[in-house]
């Protein structure tokens, strides 16, 4: 458990688009035989009796802010709930607990019933959040009766060379350690320019490097264990009944968007959007279209009935 504060910059930046974004921060403490966590999350809207919530999780090595850019074009009417992951962000574990992605789970289960989260969901998972939010769907379905999959991590078959770098021990492509490899980094995921003062970037790749040391964990379990067996827990997907948008972008470096194919193979009920001059950080390069078609999935499929 590491307690970091915030440079005051960062903080004044994130102010600033937490109101653009129009959504509020808060905390919740959860504490029980096994766990001791703090999660922190943003809440825009009010939950509406009859409409799902919209759940959004950011990918690896990310944080909620993440989807500041595109919350700005959901409508006050729809309730959205945008979480840190645990060691991500602001979430804080006060417990040592291992790093799979099926305790991950298990952990936003506790977050999803703390809040009483009774309605079924539409979940929205961004890269490994999108992993997170399809194993999240097949372990616990009375939960979810919409998915929105941006870029998941493929199975083996599909297979990029950056990720083929990762598994060789070269973490810092995701977990960059200098400013010159944070910069290679979001050059390698995005294809928009930042267009952020230098100080500010700097400041940002600094406010990463406190969880540093756990994300290297996270992601050395992730490549030993949980990617060897991804194929297993997708072949899951093939017996959900509710509909899937899945999201890719034609020059996503990380996740090839070949891997769109094999998705489409395994879910029936699905739809599937390509962006053109995106990479793989879809909600940063495409924000406005991004929240656009998640919108336009909800309420096409809003009157669906999930047995």
């Amino acid at each position: 458990m590491k307690l970091f504060m915030r440079d005051w910059l960062l903080n004044l930046y994130y102010e600033i688009n937490t109101v653009k974004a129009g959504v509020i921060k808060r905390c919740l403490s959860i504490t029980n035989n096994k766990n001791n966590i703090l999660f922190s999350y943003y809440e825009k809207g009010k939950r509406v009796p009859g409409q799902s919530s919209m759940i959004f999780i950011h990918g690896f090595s990310s944080n909620k802010e993440s989807w500041l850019p595109a919350m700005k074009y959901i409508p006050d009417g729809y309730h959205c709930i945008i979480i840190d992951l645990p060691y991500h962000g602001e979430t804080i574990e006060f417990k040592e607990d291992d790093y799979t992605i099926d305790t991950c789970v298990d952990k936003l289960k506790l977050f999803f019933d703390e809040m009483n989260l009774i309605e079924p969901m539409y979940i929205i998972g961004a890269s490994m959040g999108a992993t997170v939010a399809i194993i999240f769907t097949t372990k616990y379905p009375k939960y979810i009766n919409m998915i929105c999959l941006l870029a998941p991590t493929p199975i083996r078959e599909y297979e990029s060379v950056l990720i083929k770098q990762l598994r060789s021990g070269k973490d810092y492509i995701l977990l960059p350690e200098t400013s010159k490899q944070f910069n290679i980094m979001a050059d390698l995921l995005t294809i928009k320019d930042t267009n952020l003062p230098k100080v500010f970037v700097n400041k940002y790749f600094k406010s990463r490097l406190h969880l540093l040391d756990e994300q290297k964990e996270i992601l050395k379990s992730f490549l030993k264990y949980d990617y060897l067996n991804l194929e297993q827990y997708y072949e899951q997907l093939k017996y959900i009944k509710y509909p899937v948008l899945i999201m890719w972008g034609r020059q996503d470096q990380l996740c090839k968007v070949e891997g769109i194919e094999y998705f489409s193979k395994l879910i029936f009920n699905r739809e599937v959007i390509i962006f053109d001059d995106c990479g793989h950080f879809i909600s940063y390069d495409k924000p406005k279209e991004t929240t656009k078609n998640i919108i336009n999935f909800l309420e096409f499929h809003s009157y669906c009935l999930i047995d």
